[in-house]
């Protein structure tokens, strides 16, 4: 099984089945920056799953992922992006909070 399929498969467990074109893109784009530059990047996109998961199993809050998932598949800065998401959220984890503080000095 090569990367590739690897990644694919852990976000399958994590995810479920990828079934919209969002679920889609977002997993392409995801994959991509996970396997491809420098590790800086790579880091820099598992951080931003994280919190993509944070949202979706520890605050239940769907429509934000949702709205998460198809700003990162677009060609913005994800850093703000993200940033930008976690500020709006009412209750931070310790989590959320920690990758927040995390996204901040990347």
């Amino acid at each position: 099984m090569n990367l590739k399929s690897k990644i694919r498969s852990v976000l399958k467990k994590e995810y479920g089945n990828f079934e919209t074109t969002l679920e889609h893109q977002y997993e392409d784009k995801l994959t991509e920056n996970l396997i491809e530059g420098p590790l800086s990047k790579r880091k820099e996109w598992a951080t931003y799953n994280q919190v993509v998961l944070e949202l979706k199993h520890s605050l239940k809050d769907i429509l934000r992922v949702k709205e998460l998932q198809y700003k990162l598949t677009d060609d913005g800065d994800p850093n703000e992006i993200v940033i930008e998401a976690i500020e709006e959220v009412k209750t931070f984890t310790p989590e959320l909070e920690r990758l927040y503080y995390k996204i901040k000095n990347f």
